[in-house]
């Protein structure tokens, strides 16, 4: 007598044991799939964390490409940006062999824009409608500093008085209203680095303003500096920064932000600053 099976009985030995251990695992409270759920993103958890990363920021030296396009045109050149954590900015554009085409320095006072081919020399009061006629960015220049470098503008209060949080398994982001500037903000966050990724900011009655994605995070001495970023306003106008090159918290002079222009240039005045 033969120990061993037929063909047609292997195969149904071989069935019932298949069925046997389905039974085990769906029938009986066996192994099951459970979806992995993060707990929820905390406005406050949030904040605490992008605060933090503004405080790591002193000043920038930098070597960066810029490419901007307002209603369909687009215009690309280079830059050396300089700016720091009080809002200041110079940035001088530069083309063919490096030689500069434009300067434009800003603070929380005023801004002004000097052509060196034309000689002439655009002052007025630090705002964001001033900033836009020149270079089509409707940003105060100290919030222009805070986005450029990674971080919410310096005028959003923490903590908010007004907040809803979102959970991380649906998009990842919160929202919140800052008194401060009457704005809301919704910010798609990487929890590990402590930075954004996405930033969408509405005014009071919800009209957009702005959108800002960050790209590219690299640390630099304990800081972690997104290397491209790229805005888009509802006036059709997109920016998009790429830091070439680039060092942190060494130390500006007060004389790097001031503008090179010669004694008897042309000024003209925009606002109301004079």
């Amino acid at each position: 007598m033969s120990f061993l099976l037929q063909p047609r009985c292997q195969r149904v030995l071989l069935l019932g044991c298949l069925g046997c251990l389905y039974f085990l695992l769906c029938g009986c409270g066996g192994l099951k799939y459970t979806k992995r759920v993060q707990p929820p993103i905390s406005v406050e958890r949030v904040l605490a964390q992008l605060v933090e990363h503004r405080r790591g920021f002193e000043d920038l030296r930098a070597r960066v490409s810029v490419s901007i396009s307002r209603e369909g045109k687009r215009q690309s050149f280079s830059a050396n940006l300089l700016f720091d954590s009080s809002g200041r900015i110079r940035i001088e554009g530069v083309g063919f062999a490096d030689i500069p085409y434009f300067f434009l320095a800003a603070d929380p006072n005023r801004i002004c824009l000097y052509e060196p081919a034309q000689q002439r020399l655009i002052c007025g009061e630090s705002s964001s409608q001033n900033l836009e006629r020149l270079v089509g960015l409707e940003l105060q220049p100290e919030s222009a500093v805070a986005i450029f470098s990674g971080n919410l503008p310096a005028s959003v209060s923490f903590p908010p008085l007004r907040g809803v949080f979102f959970r991380a398994d649906q998009d990842g982001s919160v929202e919140f209203f800052s008194d401060s500037d009457q704005t809301w903000y919704r910010l798609w966050v990487d929890r590990q680095k402590g930075v954004m990724v996405r930033m969408e900011t509405k005014s009071a009655d919800k009209k957009p303003l702005l959108t800002v994605r960050f790209e590219d995070y690299q640390m630099v001495d304990g800081y972690y500096w997104p290397r491209q970023i790229e805005c888009s306003l509802p006036s059709r106008v997109d920016l998009k920064i790429r830091y070439k090159q680039f060092s942190l918290n060494s130390g500006i002079s007060d004389h790097a932000f001031h503008l090179p222009y010669p004694p008897g240039t042309v000024i003209e005045n925009i606002g109301s600053l004079w």
